[in-house]
C-alpha cells in the first residue's frame, strides 16, 4: 500500500484540532467516572509509583545534579593525601604537605586548607560549644561565596602572630547574639581567648557539615614534621587547566616529598578529586540503587494499570466495534484510548506529588545525618518536570497497546452475540505477560531487599568487643578550654577531679575518659615501630587508631584483659611511657611469641619519639564502624599524652539517660565555663554508626513490599477476570462432573504457571542486578542461597494466596445459573 504523505499530515491535524481532543476528553472523563473500581485502583497504582519515584528524584536531583551552591563549581576540587602500601586510598594531610602544594603548584588560582573543628564560646550567656571549622585565609574566595555581613577573612591573616579573628554563621549571629549588626568589629570569647568579629555568613552556605557555625583562620605555623595530617585542601583550578593536568602536577610533587623523606613515604600521591565527587562520596551508588528500585516499582504500577485497561478493553470490544461500524477511523479509536490513558496518568501523577511531598519529609527523617545535601532536596521545577514526563510516558506505556488492539479488532465478530473475538485472546496473552514481568520485577526487589536485609541484620549482630551493655554507658564530649587549662598538669587535675566526682554519684559503675570510643568515633591514628621487628627502608607500619583513655576505661566498657595488666596508679604523667595493645596487633607481629616487656612507639622512625613497654594486651574493639574487620590497636595513657577534647565515659546500674543531668552538675560545679550539653548513650552510637546501612534497608524492604502488592494485585485481576469469563465453561465442567477442589487446583494452577514463569526470569534478572549491592553487603554474598530462596517464597505464597480468592469463587459457581448465563 502505497503511503500519501501529502494526506497523512492533514489527518494528523484534524485528529489533534482541540475541539476533537476536548470532545474526547469530555468523553473519556465520563468514561472513567462510570468505571469508579477501575479508576481508583488505576490511581492508586500510578500514584504510589509516580510518588516514590519523585520522592528519589527529588533526593536524586538535590545531591546529584543540581549545581553546588558556589562560584564555578565544576573547577573546584579537593586535595588529600593517598597511601596505597598503607591501605589508605585516601587520608587527610599535614600542614607540611599543604605548604608544599602551596609553594609548588601552578594549576590552581587559590589553594587552601581545611580542617572541621569544635569551639566552646563563653560570655555572652551560657558556655556552648560549636561546630567549627579552621580554614586559611583565601578559603572563601575560593568558593566563591560573600558574606551576608562583614568580610571574610584578610590576604595572610593565617599567618603566625596575627590578631585572632572570626567568622559567624547567620544561623549562630541571630541565636546566641541577638542579630546584634554590631557584632562586626567587637570581640568574643572563643576557647577561652578572644576573638574580632569580621564577618557573618549567610544561612544558605554550606560547606562540609551543616551544623558548622564559626569559622576561624588556620595558623600556618612552619611545621618542625610532615605530621600530624588533619586537613584537606581546596582549590581552584585555573582557566584552560583540567583535573587530570592538575592531579599529575601534584603526583610530582608528591615524588618530590617521596624523594626528600625515603625513610616514611613509599607511593605517596596527593589525589586530586572534585568537589562534587568528595561531597557525593559513598552516596552516589545507594542513589542510582534507590532510583532503579523505584523504577521497577513504576514498571509495576504500569503493568498493572495496563492489565487493567487491557481488561477493561475486553469489556468494550462492542462499543468500539459499533463506534468502528458507523464510522470512526482507527486513529480516533486511539485517540480516545490515549486521552483516557492521559488523563488517568497525569490524575495519577498529582496524587503522585502529594505522595512524595510526604516522601520527602520521612526520607529526611529516616535518612542519616551525614546525608549530603539534605537541606536542599525539595520539589522543584526540575522535579515538576520528571513527575509530568513520567505521567506521560507511563500514559504511553499502558495505553498504546490496549488502544492499538482494540482499534484493530474486527466489528463483525465483536458485534456477534456471544461471540469470541481474536482481541480477547490476544489481550489474555497480553495480561499473562504483563503479569510474568511483574513476577520477575518482583523477585529482584525482592532478593534485593533481603540481600540488605541480612547484611543489616547481621551488622547488628557484631561482637563490638565489650562487655557492658551499650544502653547503660553515658557518653559525653568534654572540652575543658580557657587559661585554667591550658597547662597539661592542671588539665590532667580536672580530669582526675572530674572523674572522682562522677564514680561517687549513686548509681555509677565506673567512670573514665577517652579521646576515641566504639563503634566509630575515631580521633586519632599514628603509625608505629615496633623496636624489635624494624622494618626496611622506605616502609612503615599503617596509621592505626591510637586511643587516648584513663586508668578505667577497660572496667568501664569491659573489655576484657588477655594476658598482662592494664594502666592502673603505677602510670603516672611522670612515669615511664606504657601501652595496652590489642589481640590483633599481638597477633600480627608477635605469633608464638610474649610480647608483654617488648617496646612499640608511635609515628615513623625518623620521629623521636619515646619508646613505649608494651604492659598488657586486651581484646579487639571496634573504632572504624562495625564493618571493618578487627585491625591493630595501641593504647596510650591520658595522664602521659594530654588530649582535648575527650569523652567521658559513665557506665551505670540503670538507664544512662537517667543520670546526665548529675553528671553536667559535676561539670558545671567544677568549672561552669566548660561545657557538657551534649550526651548521648553508646547504644545510641552504635545505631548512628548504622544510619546508612539502616536506610538503605528500610527504603529497598518498602520498594519491595510496595512490588509485592501490586503485583499479588496484578495476579489476581488477571485470574479474576479469567474466571469471570468463563464462568459458563466452568459451569459446563461443573455440571460434567468435575468436583469444587478439581476446579479449585485448576484455576490456581492456570496462576501458577504464570508465577513460576515470572519467578524464573526474575531469578536470572536478580543474579545480574544484584552485583551492584556487593559494595554495601556484609556477611552475605549478593548470590546468598537463603535470600534468593527466602523472595521466592515469599513471593510464591503471596502469588499463590492471589489466585486463590479468584479460584475458591469459581468453585463455589453454580452450574445452572452459569449455564442459564445468570
Amino acid at each position: 500500500m502505497r503511503f500519501d504523505v501529502p494526506g497523512f499530515v492533514p489527518r494528523i491535524v484534524r485528529l489533534l484540532e482541540p475541539g476533537v481532543v476536548f470532545r474526547d476528553v469530555r468523553y473519556g472523563l465520563r468514561t472513567l467516572i462510570r468505571s469508579p473500581g477501575f479508576t481508583l485502583v488505576s490511581l492508586l497504582a500510578l500514584a504510589l509509583g509516580i510518588g516514590a519515584n519523585t520522592a528519589v528524584f527529588s533526593v536524586v536531583n538535590a545531591v546529584l545534579l543540581r549545581p553546588l551552591p558556589y562560584a564555578d563549581p565544576d573547577r573546584l576540587v579537593v586535595i588529600v593525601d593517598s597511601y596505597p602500601q598503607q591501605g589508605e586510598e585516601y587520608g587527610s594531610a599535614g600542614l607540611a604537605d599543604f605548604l608544599d602544594w602551596k609553594a609548588q603548584s601552578r594549576s590552581f588560582t587559590t589553594l587552601d586548607a581545611f580542617a572541621p573543628s569544635y569551639a566552646t564560646l563563653t560570655g555572652n550567656g551560657d558556655a556552648e560549644q560549636v561546630v567549627g571549622m579552621d580554614v586559611t585565609s583565601t578559603f572563601f574566595e575560593t568558593l566563591g561565596v560573600r558574606p551576608l555581613l562583614g568580610r571574610a577573612f584578610a590576604q595572610g591573616e593565617d599567618q603566625p602572630g596575627r590578631p585572632p579573628t572570626v567568622v559567624l554563621s547567620e544561623r549562630l549571629w541571630r541565636r546566641r547574639y541577638g542579630s546584634d549588626p554590631k557584632l562586626l568589629g567587637r570581640q568574643i570569647v572563643q576557647d577561652g581567648r578572644p576573638a574580632t568579629v569580621v564577618g557573618i555568613m549567610p544561612s544558605r552556605f554550606v560547606f562540609g557539615s551543616s551544623q558548622t557555625e564559626l569559622w576561624t583562620p588556620l595558623t600556618l605555623t612552619p611545621p618542625v614534621r610532615r605530621g600530624p595530617f588533619f586537613l584537606r585542601g581546596i582549590a581552584r583550578l585555573k582557566p584552560g587547566i583540567t583535573r587530570e593536568q592538575a592531579a599529575a602536577e601534584m603526583d610530582t610533587i608528591a615524588h618530590g616529598v617521596e624523594r626528600a623523606n625515603p625513610k616514611d613515604y613509599t607511593q605517596l600521591r596527593f589525589p586530586v578529586r572534585s568537589l562534587r565527587d568528595t561531597i557525593v562520596g559513598d552516596v552516589r551508588p545507594l542513589l542510582w540503587l534507590l532510583t532503579i528500585a523505584v523504577g521497577l516499582v513504576l514498571l509495576i504500577a504500569i503493568s498493572n494499570v495496563a492489565n487493567l485497561t487491557l481488561a477493561r478493553a475486553t469489556a468494550r470490544e462492542r462499543e468500539v466495534a459499533l463506534r468502528v461500524s458507523i464510522g470512526a477511523s482507527r486513529g480516533q479509536i486511539v485517540r480516545q484510548f490515549l486521552s483516557e490513558s492521559l488523563m488517568l496518568s497525569l490524575a495519577g501523577g498529582g496524587c503522585g506529588i502529594a505522595l512524595a511531598f510526604w516522601g520527602i519529609k520521612t526520607l529526611k527523617w529516616l535518612g542519616p545525618q551525614d546525608l549530603p545535601r539534605a537541606g536542599e532536596i525539595a520539589v522543584d521545577a526540575r522535579v515538576l518536570a520528571f513527575t509530568v514526563l513520567v505521567s506521560v510516558l507511563g500514559a504511553v506505556l499502558f495505553g498504546v497497546a490496549p488502544a492499538l488492539a482494540s482499534s484493530g479488532a474486527a466489528p463483525n465478530e465483536a458485534l456477534k452475540e456471544g461471540g469470541r473475538s481474536g482481541g480477547s485472546q490476544r489481550h489474555g496473552r497480553a495480561r499473562g505477560a504483563l503479569v510474568i514481568a511483574q513476577m520477575s520485577l518482583s523477585v529482584v526487589l525482592l532478593i534485593g531487599a533481603g540481600l540488605l536485609i541480612r547484611s543489616f541484620n547481621l551488622l547488628g549482630h557484631v561482637d563490638l568487643g565489650f562487655a557492658a551493655p551499650p544502653d547503660r554507658v553515658l557518653t559525653m564530649p568534654v572540652s575543658p578550654t580557657g587559661p585554667r587549662w591550658r597547662d597539661n598538669a592542671a588539665l590532667n587535675v580536672f580530669w582526675t577531679q572530674l572523674l572522682e566526682r562522677v564514680q561517687s554519684l549513686p548509681g555509677v559503675l565506673a567512670a573514665s575518659i577517652a579521646n576515641t570510643t566504639p563503634p566509630d568515633r575515631l580521633a586519632f591514628t599514628d603509625g608505629y615501630e615496633i623496636e624489635s621487628k624494624p622494618l626496611p627502608p622506605g616502609s612503615d607500619h599503617p596509621a592505626v587508631p591510637v586511643p587516648f583513655v584513663s586508668h578505667g576505661y577497660f572496667k568501664t566498657l569491659g573489655i576484657p584483659l588477655l594476658r598482662g595488666r592494664v594502666f592502673d596508679q603505677r602510670d603516672t604523667a611522670d612515669s615511664p611511657r606504657v601501652t595496652v595493645i590489642s589481640a590483633t596487633m599481638a597477633r600480627r607481629h608477635f605469633p608464638g611469641e610474649d610480647p608483654i616487656g617488648q617496646r612499640l612507639k608511635h609515628g615513623g622512625r625518623s620521629l623521636k619519639n619515646p619508646w613505649m613497654e608494651i604492659v598488657g594486651i586486651v581484646g579487639d574493639a571496634k573504632y572504624q564502624g562495625l564493618g571493618e574487620k578487627p585491625e591493630p590497636v595501641y593504647y596510650e595513657l591520658s595522664d602521659q599524652v594530654p588530649f582535648r577534647p575527650m569523652w567521658l565515659l559513665v557506665r551505670t546500674e540503670t538507664d544512662a539517660h537517667a543520670l546526665a543531668p548529675a553528671v553536667r552538675e559535676e561539670i558545671r560545679k567544677l568549672d561552669p565555663n566548660v561545657v557538657a550539653e551534649s550526651s548521648t548513650t553508646m547504644a545510641e552510637a552504635v545505631s548512628e554508626s548504622v544510619s546508612m546501612p539502616r536506610f538503605r534497608s528500610l527504603l529497598m524492604t518498602a520498594f519491595a513490599a510496595m512490588a509485592l502488592l501490586l503485583a499479588a494485585i496484578g495476579i489476581y485481576g488477571v485470574i479474576a477476570y479469567s474466571v469471570a469469563q468463563r464462568t459458563q465453561e466452568i459451569g459446563v465442567r461443573m455440571a460434567l462432573g468435575s468436583s469444587r477442589s478439581r476446579m479449585l487446583v485448576y484455576i490456581v494452577g492456570q496462576g501458577s504457571r504464570l508465577v513460576i514463569a515470572g519467578i524464573a526470569v526474575g531469578l536470572a534478572g536478580a543474579f545480574a542486578v544484584t552485583r551492584m549491592l556487593e559494595g554495601m553487603l556484609f556477611g552475605v554474598t549478593s548470590s546468598d542461597a537463603v535470600t534468593f530462596t527466602g523472595a521466592v517464597l515469599v513471593l510464591g505464597a503471596v502469588a499463590i494466596a492471589a489466585c486463590a480468592v479468584p479460584a475458591l469463587r469459581a468453585s463455589r459457581i453454580d452450574p445452572i445459573r452459569a449455564l442459564r448465563h445468570e
